[in-house]
């Protein structure tokens, strides 16, 4: 029988042993793009420790594995200390902290001007600003100038991202851009049988589904317009995409509207909850079988990996067909 465990550090040092008992529950949350990843940990704190002697401090280091005693763990990755609530009665104290990298300056307003920059140039430049890492494949599109105008460079980057069809987010110490196309279109990492999950919640909207998408736009300085149109081929009864919207040239119009298109044809959407599975982490697609209509491949945007005291190992999945 698989025993769940976790292995917490906080300040580089393994507190496990001494927090062990305490422990109520731990979640990490795991977002694929356009916020931090999240870890929160509910302590027992009748002995007032964690409300007095063992308080931690905002912004302390938290490091988190999850997994089964015996087995390749999952490496959630490093944090800092956001938040700290106290509740009682029961007396309990929750630490919420998010992926080391979003600092304070992340989240205050920005201005800047990019002018004849390559999308891996400008979310360069916004990764040193932050001391971070850039890790991912970016296509060689050329912008002659972008602005960022009073607009936090966590907002900034997740437009950016998503109006040229990529995902973005900050995860341990690493600026992350991953082409969205290429992750959909990956293998399926693990196959879902029906008995394999504990509950499933899908609905289909085929109002979002689009047979195109046509980009267009007119320089109101030059009169030149710009335009192109990403087809689905899969689809036979779906709507065609209008969009307004700044290119300079055919190739960001193409590239705009097949993020567009993409991004409007996640036709089936829910939650797959199934007992705790460490290998599955967001950006991953599954196959899931023997439930009809329902059956197919889906991409993981979310994943939510619970230790309970009481309920064990469960992890959640906020999912998109692909």
């Amino acid at each position: 029988m698989l025993i769940p465990t976790y292995k917490i550090e906080y300040n580089n040092k393994n507190i496990t042993k001494d927090v062990s008992d305490y422990v109520l529950s731990i979640e990490y949350s795991d977002y694929e793009h356009g916020q931090s990843d999240e870890i929160t940990i509910t302590f027992e704190d009748s002995e007032n420790l964690w409300n007095g002697a063992w308080i931690p401090t905002k912004g302390d280091a938290l490091r988190l594995c999850v997994g089964y005693v015996g087995e390749q763990m999952l490496n959630c990755g490093a944090f800092e200390i956001d938040e700290i609530e106290y509740n009682a009665p029961p007396d309990t104290v929750i630490v919420k902290a998010l992926a080391t990298g979003i600092k304070k300056s992340f989240r205050q307003p920005n201005s800047v001007g990019y002018e004849n920059k390559t999308l891996q140039q400008i979310a360069s430049e916004v990764a040193k600003r932050h001391n971070l890492t850039l890790v991912g494949e970016i296509e060689n599109i050329k912008v002659e100038r972008i602005t960022q105008n009073q607009e936090r460079d966590l907002s900034f980057l997740k437009r950016l991202a998503e109006q040229y069809g990529y995902i973005f987010k900050i995860a341990d110490g690493n600026l992350v851009f991953y082409k969205t196309e290429k992750l959909i279109s990956a293998k399926s990492a693990k196959i879902l049988y029906k008995t394999d999950l504990s509950s499933i919640s899908l609905r289909e909207k085929t109002s979002h589904a689009y047979k195109s998408v046509s980009v267009t736009y007119k320089n109101p300085k030059t009169g030149k317009i710009v335009s192109a149109t990403a087809k689905n081929d899969k689809c036979v009864k779906g709507d065609t995409l209008k969009l307004d919207s700044r290119c300079e040239n055919k190739q960001q119009a193409l590239v705009k509207a097949n993020a567009a298109l993409q991004k409007g044809n996640y036709t089936i959407e829910g939650t797959l909850n199934l007992p705790g599975n460490p290998f599955l982490v967001a950006g991953l697609n599954v196959e899931v079988k023997d439930i009809g209509h329902f059956s197919g491949k889906y991409h993981i945007a979310e994943a939510h990996h619970i230790i309970d005291k009481t309920s064990g190992y469960a992890t959640s999945l906020e999912v998109k067909s692909c």
